[in-house]
């Protein structure tokens, strides 16, 4: 009796396992072995876990990569103005490390054409070593045999899997035509949240920094990202630095940063320029842009109505000229140094 119900219940289990993992195998949430299942909707939330299968399992010949900066843009609008087909990588709040991997299997996978590349300023000056996010290998290594990690994950069942599902069911295909990973729908855009959430923040103390203080891990970040550059002359890499509002600057500027930021951003926009397959677009001095804080819900993040702005000035305006770097640094450097912080935060 004892043998019998275990061995039924050992049935019941493997069976019930076998079916849990079926479901996962056709949803495939973070798209680890196909893309979206025929009649289910692509679903795109967490980049850390899904670029990779995006990378290689979707038709795409354009990539959007960036941080939660470039999130907000949309590929139909990408699509709309280059005539490609594009996909967003995207990374909240990542490091530049964290793209390499999704980038090197779309370039092997796809023939891709252009890449648009969003270099944030704050993710420029991290050091790959301060990250510690530890990656789940069992979606990138090309090992099938601990795919059971991925297969059997109860939380991805019932969290990620049960919301593309509720998608489906609602009809809701939004993620394709934006490329996913928006965040900005119901974000209030205007200059008192922006303020008042900047006025939450700790108040900037004023460090002795060098000018050189970000140099090393810009350095780390440029050799990895131009490597690739280097390695994939067939591709046009349009990289921009994101229009960081005004109070982004006061911070800065408090924190006795401004010259250490500057002096990264011309080794930055130096390098980037270098190569005859790059287009650079330096956004952080459009000082009409930053200043509009009725555009922004912090001192980082700017609407998706300027997200669309930016997708039209790098399609079709004129990228940075490496003769213009030193002119247009020395004029920002006067303004930012010139500018009334203290007027525009009475308001």
């Amino acid at each position: 009796m004892n043998r019998r119900f275990l061995a039924c219940f050992c049935g019941a289990a493997l069976v019930l396992s076998l079916l849990f993992a079926g479901v996962v195998w056709v949803v495939d949430p973070w798209y680890h072995f196909h893309g979206p299942a025929v009649g289910l909707p692509l679903t795109l939330r967490d980049g850390r876990y899904q670029n990779e299968g995006i990378a290689e399992h979707l038709e795409y010949d354009t990539l959007l990569l960036g941080t939660s900066v470039t999130a907000n843009m949309h590929t139909e609008d990408l699509d709309r103005l280059t005539g490609g087909e594009a996909q967003k990588l995207i990374v909240l709040g990542g490091y530049f490390s964290e793209f390499y991997g999704p980038l090197d299997r779309a370039l092997e996978s796809h023939a891709v054409k252009e890449v648009y590349w969003g270099v944030d300023s704050n993710c420029l000056r991290r050091l790959d070593a301060e990250n510690t996010w530890v990656e789940p290998t069992y979606l990138f290594d090309q090992n099938p045999f601990n795919d059971v990690t991925y297969l059997l994950n109860k939380e991805m069942f019932f969290w990620d899997l049960t919301e593309v599902l509720e998608r489906a069911w609602e009809g809701n295909h939004r993620d394709e035509a934006t490329g996913g990973y928006t965040w900005g729908e119901d974000q209030v855009w205007s200059k008192e949240t922006a303020i008042s959430v900047y006025r939450t923040m700790e108040e900037p103390v004023w460090t002795e920094v060098s000018d050189d203080a970000f140099l090393a891990a810009a350095e780390e970040n440029l050799e990895n990202i131009l490597r690739r550059v280097d390695e994939n002359p067939e591709v046009t890499f349009t990289f921009y630095l994101a229009p960081y509002s005004i109070l982004f600057w006061h911070m800065t500027t408090e924190s006795g940063e401004l010259e250490a930021t500057l002096t990264m951003h011309q080794r930055v926009l130096e390098s980037l320029t270098s190569r005859s397959n790059t287009r650079v677009f330096y956004f952080m001095d459009n000082t009409r842009r930053i200043t509009d804080l009725s555009q922004y819900c912090d001192y980082v993040h700017y609407s998706p109505a300027v997200c669309e702005e930016l997708l039209e000035e790098m399609v079709l305006g004129e990228p940075l000229d490496s003769q213009e770097i030193d002119q247009r640094l020395d004029a920002f450097r006067t303004f930012l140094q010139q500018y009334d912080y203290d007027a525009i935060l009475s308001q």
